[in-house]
């Protein structure tokens, strides 16, 4: 959660922690110089890896930790579980922690925190670790984490604490946020001043403290001046009897206001009397303005805590139905994706059948014209043997013609040689000529 990146080396991490193994305090370094410094509590994330918290426990300064529990709509640390069950199991108070996205809508980021994140696991209030602005303006970071306070307010029914820088705070959060206790982180020996003298609960000092059982380097903090773990336990968890490293402190009991005996004021005079009157008078006034003036103060706040709540309903609202768009329009895409494809199989079905037929059809002309040609074959063959019986019976006609006009020309020379040997001129000239 630490919001400028760690530089010890890991050489000078293992040299520390040997160093400080089992020491009650932890050592680290800040501004440059190296000192044991009293802190109350640490947190951690996937960073720190494994953590052995049964040596970590022996450190009693540590009154509590938060884990790292999810980022944004997806990441959710795969140390979380581990670290809240074992941590509060060596008697540890633990909280879960969520970094917000301010581009990412809070609605997500909700349901992702919510989703591992059990009521029943912890022992301090959640917090929302707000480090970035995004692209977004300051007015819509400060909303998107009122948003998200809001809704975690409902669904814990404990209010969240809000973590960020000094510099970020006093830059975007400051005048936009209010009534949320703050965790502020500012690596320096000076406590942080935040706009407006806001106070803050609780306050990461360093980012480099070596703790034992842990091998990386954890972000320390300490509560503010008047306040301790009542400040972040959920209602109805109680705090667990762990020595603390140094002496908390003490205010001195106001002493007893002493009440004047009534002979007292007996033996005052007149004007003494009248002098202690008008005092009374004047602080009774004063009272009764004091009290006019909170109760107006308190009327103002609670006015603005209605603005503010108002604006967040309608922020939530906002929220829900652009979630509920988003979702309609998922399901418009799948419904229009769903007909699309069944368009494309049914053209596809359509398409192939049209194929089928077409084949068939093309099989059809094909045995068609085949039959047909077969049919044209047998004719040519049938009208080539006609005309071959008819040229034979032709060539045989011609034949017989040709052998009758022999016979007849044989006939008529036999008579020409007839007649002539009788004295009788025969016409020679025409083979048909006959006699008279």
């Amino acid at each position: 959660m630490s919001i400028y990146p760690h530089r010890l080396k890991i050489w000078l991490i293992a040299l520390l922690l040997t160093m400080v193994a089992g020491a009650a305090h932890a050592q680290v370094t800040v501004d440059g110089s190296s000192a044991n410094l009293i802190y109350d509590g640490i947190d951690v994330s996937s960073y720190q890896k494994d953590i052995d918290w049964s040596a970590t426990a022996q450190d009693k300064n540590i009154k509590f930790v938060y884990v790292k529990a999810t980022e944004g709509a997806t990441y959710r640390s795969r140390h979380y579980q581990f670290n809240i069950e074992n941590a509060r199991k060596h008697g540890i108070h633990v909280g879960a922690y969520h970094f917000l996205r301010p581009n990412i809508p809070v609605i997500k980021q909700f349901h992702n925190f919510t989703s591992i994140v059990k009521k029943e696991d912890q022992d301090l209030i959640p917090l929302i670790d707000v480090e970035v602005r995004g692209n977004i303006t300051a007015q819509a970071l400060a909303d998107s984490t009122l948003l998200f306070a809001d809704m975690l307010e409902k669904h814990y029914g404990c209010r969240p604490m809000i973590y960020t820088g000094s510099a970020f705070y006093n830059s975007y959060l400051s005048g936009r946020i209010s009534g949320y206790p703050l965790f502020i982180a500012r690596y320096s020996k000076v406590e942080p001043k935040l706009t407006g003298g806001v106070k803050w609960v609780l306050w990461q000092f360093s980012e480099k403290g070596v703790i034992a059982g842990i091998d990386h380097v954890v972000d320390l903090c300490r509560f503010n001046k008047g306040c301790g773990l009542k400040d972040i336990l959920i209602k109805g968890r109680k705090a667990m009897d762990r020595p603390a490293a140094r002496p908390q402190e003490t205010v001195p009991p106001r002493p007893a206001k002493k009440e004047q005996p009534a002979v007292v004021e007996k033996q005052l005079s007149e004007k003494e009397k009248e002098q202690l009157r008008k005092e009374r008078e004047k602080a009774e006034k004063e009272a009764r303005k004091l009290a006019e003036k909170r109760a107006a103060e308190e009327k103002k706040e609670a006015e603005r805590l209605a603005k503010q709540k108002e604006k967040l309903r309608k922020l939530r609202e906002k929220e829900e139905r652009e979630a509920a768009k988003q979702e309609q329009k998922r399901r418009e895409k799948e419904e229009k994706l769903r007909q699309e494809q069944a368009e494309k199989d049914a053209k596809a079905r359509q398409e192939k059948a049209e194929r089928e037929a077409k084949a068939r059809e093309e099989a059809l002309k094909k045995k068609e014209k085949e039959r047909a040609e077969a049919e044209r074959q047998r004719q040519l063959q049938a009208e080539k043997a006609a005309k071959a019986k008819r040229d034979r019976e032709e060539q045989l006609r011609k034949q017989q013609e040709q052998k009758r006009a022999q016979e007849k020309a044989a006939k008529k020379q036999s008579q020409n040689q007839k007649a002539s040997s009788q004295g009788k001129r025969v016409n020679q000239s025409s083979i048909d000529n006959e006699d008279y």
